[in-house]
């Protein structure tokens, strides 16, 4: 070997190891091209509470104690283990939880002490909730007041209806299951990080705009809001009222059994709570609001890892770890609680 060709050889030597290497990171790569993705692991929200084992989705009963993690012996979504994180309360809790008070334009809600109620429950809310006033008029829902924690400002909002104002045409709501469709979608200052509830007011009779249904086939306008419902992550909570003597003799009134029959569908895949007394509209709102307060307080928010990626709608299913009830929510959950667009 001459002394000019050692350097070469050398080099060349030297290559080797380089080469080994840059042919191992290039093995990798295209492994990693070819290798399945990770699940998406996504923190979501679900409120949850416990309903009597017995009982049906969609009835209404007396709010049980909130549930633990002792009481939930799993939950998936589309099928697949959806990992527990924490279980915290809904009111006094770390969540911020937003309720939009959504009142009927064709009803004079407000007299004899009813806005007073109203009021009070306002003020007896903690400080996590934030309160909006709203109205449905036409098919959608006008805000009065956007969120807020002034009570007395929320309050301020509540205008109560002449005769000659619920009777004026101008004012129809257009049908309540079209108004809270468009609150939904239209939520004031959507958050994800907060919790989304709705107690309309409203007699949730369905005089015009409505779609067709046949036999004992379930309400199209119904499902329809009932979907959106979910898909934004709003649990209504429907509380009916009707004026009597009503406004109008011409007014087609449909029965309080039509409206109660509306609202059980509305809250049995949303995991809402109908608010009402028998057939009749209350004499007094204070023991629908109390039990109201109740419900909220029977609720938890269960947030857990999500095997999917934010915007996704899923299908939930809860297994309760006791006999004597069951764990009543929302049939789909958006994870991350972020529509996707």
């Amino acid at each position: 070997m001459t002394a000019e060709s050692t350097p070469a050889l050398q080099l060349r030597r030297s290559l080797v190891p380089t080469r080994l290497l840059a042919a191992a990171a290039g093995a990798l790569l295209m492994f990693a091209a070819i290798a399945p993705a990770a699940p998406a692991q996504t923190p979501t929200m679900i409120v949850l509470r416990a309903m009597p084992a017995k009982a049906k989705k969609g009835e209404t009963f007396t709010p049980l104690p909130a549930i633990t993690q002792a009481d939930i012996a799993e939950i998936k979504l589309n099928g697949k283990p959806a990992p527990i994180v924490s279980i915290d309360p809904v009111l006094k809790g770390p969540h911020v939880l937003q309720i939009m008070v959504l009142l009927d334009s064709m009803q004079m809600i407000g007299g004899n002490g009813q806005f007073d109620a109203i009021k009070k429950f306002m003020t007896d809310m903690p400080p996590n909730v934030e309160i909006g006033v709203g109205y449905m008029l036409q098919g959608k829902s006008v805000i009065a007041q956007p969120f807020t924690t002034d009570r007395t400002l929320a309050g301020a909002a509540l205008k109560q209806k002449t005769r000659e104002q619920a009777d004026d045409p101008r004012n129809d709501n257009g049908n309540p299951y079209q108004c809270l469709r468009y609150l939904a979608a239209h939520w004031p200052n959507p958050d994800p990080a907060k919790l989304r509830a709705v107690i309309m007011f409203s007699d949730g009779i369905i005089r015009g705009n409505g779609q067709s249904q046949g036999g004992d086939q379930l309400n199209p306008d119904i499902e329809g809001a009932s979907q959106i419902l979910q898909r934004y992550g709003v649990v209504p909570y429907p509380f009916f009222y009707l004026d009597f003597p009503v406004v109008d003799a011409n007014r087609s009134e449909g029965g309080q059994l039509e409206a109660q029959t509306n609202y059980s569908q509305l809250t049995a895949d949303t995991g809402g709570e109908g608010l009402w007394e028998g057939q009749f509209s209350p004499g007094t709102f204070d023991p629908l609001l109390n039990k109201f307060y109740s419900v909220l307080q029977s609720e938890v928010v269960v947030t857990v890892t999500a095997p999917g990626k934010p915007g996704k709608q899923m299908r939930l299913d809860v297994k309760s770890a006791k006999d004597d009830i069951k764990i009543n929510g929302p049939d789909q959950v958006t994870v991350g609680n972020v529509v996707g667009k």
